[in-house]
């Protein structure tokens, strides 16, 4: 008896001994889904202060990594991209403001996964150029385009084909949303009843914002959808066991204080990865990361070397549980486009304190889309939502000094604004003006000067601009 189990144990060991060898020995596919302008706060596995956001994510967060401090260097649509396709943040890749192009010449995940005999797809939203440096396969079924009004059907038969086509080579696919952005006019708002809504703090409660707020989060819903569906698919395919499936929420919701600005509603991302076959099993950790950090990952991963010109480092590592710490800093930039008066602004987060550097501080703040015509824009899209929702804050701010401490708030920011995050995490009690802080405001001012001469920011805005509008 004592031979059998012996006998049976060995056939045990074995056979683990051969499946962690096959593992090791074989690349893994990486299915990456991004959404579109996505706050984390907006997902219950990050907090939300609302229900039924987020239950597809919120099920992989239980079985997989959740990152609390993932961040993007600039909060918009292009910058944020070409960040998580090149590893490089944005004075080094050379897309530093909306639409601008890449520097040609620059290597992005394609080419950097078809060295390792990978093949690369992306289907769905784009925002990135020129072709040379992002030579995606185009993959059909996701709808491109992130303006369109009402939802736009999207079809899982090209996606379906690509992960499946051949068995015997690795992928790599990128699947796009276009949800949650604005316009906020698709999906089911009937999970939330508007007078329980809660809005985040730094929002002006008026009709308007709850009614867009709870349009935003429909769209969040359709995008925990797509989380589902994909992984669905895998499951269907038998390729869940070889396939890395990471969820990124992209940069923060397109209203005031999100996107467009370094507030950590902005910057601050969702990143949810389930990594088949861990020792680690399932966790979380707060380890500081940035976008950049993601292509050095699936390099590593792969069983590549990682360039060692990255910005990005991998958290391969960080993953495995060798080490708890990723980054000691993470770094955030934002340049205005030519719409308004220019705007320059550097962060810094050492994942407790968070300090805001406007390099413009007698410039106003503006963004095109939400507060243009207070500098003589004229928007095309007479129904464009996030202005109307800051209209209503400019009629309730007539009777609301609130409401007008929030809009010149958003409107005229500080030189210096320093945030403790753990205290205050939604940035509303500004320390820069504390002497008790004054310490770490210069630490953090120094570090952020030390990482705008490395990455060749002179501070100013980029000669290169482009005018959105055409």
């Amino acid at each position: 008896m004592k031979q059998i189990v012996t006998v049976f144990t060995m056939v045990v060991v074995m056979g683990i001994s051969a499946q962690l060898a096959y593992a090791e020995n074989t690349p893994p596919n990486f299915l990456i889904l991004v959404g579109d302008d996505i706050s984390s706060s907006s997902l219950g596995c990050y907090g939300s202060a609302n229900p039924h956001t987020s239950p597809n994510l919120d099920k992989l967060a239980k079985e997989g990594i959740r990152f609390t401090n993932m961040f993007v260097s600039e909060a918009i649509c292009a910058p944020t991209r070409a960040e998580l396709y090149t590893g490089l943040q944005p004075h080094r890749n050379g897309c530093m403001q909306n639409h601008e192009a890449t520097n040609k010449g620059t290597l992005s995940v394609v080419q950097h996964l078809q060295k390792l005999g990978y093949r690369v797809g992306l289907t769905g939203k784009r925002h990135f150029k020129p072709k040379s440096v992002y030579p995606f396969e185009d993959v059909k079924g996701f709808p491109a385009n992130c303006n369109a009004r009402e939802k736009t059907d999207e079809t899982w038969d090209g996606v379906e084909e690509f992960i499946t086509r051949n068995p015997d080579q690795p992928f790599c696919l990128f699947i796009c949303s276009i949800h949650a952005h604005a316009p906020w006019d698709s999906g089911d708002p009937s999970f939330w009843e508007l007078d329980k809504l809660q809005l985040p703090p730094q929002l002006v409660d008026t009709e308007q914002t709850r009614h867009y707020y709870r349009e935003h989060l429909a769209e969040v819903r359709l995008f925990d959808d797509q989380v589902g569906t994909a992984r669905t698919l895998l499951e269907k395919t038998n390729l869940d066991e070889n396939t890395v499936f990471i969820v990124l929420d992209e940069n923060g919701t397109g209203m005031p204080f999100g996107k467009w600005t370094n507030y950590d509603w902005g910057v601050r991302s969702a990143c949810v990865i389930k990594w088949p076959g861990l020792e680690q099993g399932v966790f979380a950790t707060d380890a500081l990361t940035q976008y950049c950090d993601i292509l050095p990952t699936l390099i590593d991963a792969a069983g590549g070397s990682v360039p060692t010109e990255l910005d990005g480092k991998s958290m391969l590592p960080l993953i495995t549980g060798k080490t708890k710490i990723h980054r000691n800093e993470v770094f955030f930039v934002y340049n205005s486009g030519p719409e308004g008066p220019p705007f320059a602004s550097r962060g810094i987060t050492d994942g407790r304190f968070k300090l805001m550097w406007n390099l413009t501080p007698d410039n106003l703040f503006a963004v095109r889309v939400i507060n243009g015509f207070d500098f003589g824009y004229t928007d095309k899209m007479e129904d464009r939502h996030p202005r109307k929702m800051y209209l209503s804050w400019l009629e309730k701010a007539k009777i609301d000094p609130q409401a007008e401490q929030t809009i010149q708030r958003f409107r005229k920011q500080p030189e210096f604004q320093l945030y403790d995050l753990n205290a205050d995490p939604w940035e509303l009690n500004n320390l820069a003006d504390n002497p008790k802080y004054a310490q770490k405001l210069q630490e953090l001012k120094e570090s952020i000067t030390v990482w705008m001469q490395q990455q060749g920011d002179k501070g100013l805005l980029s000669e290169k601009t482009v005018d959105p509008h055409k």
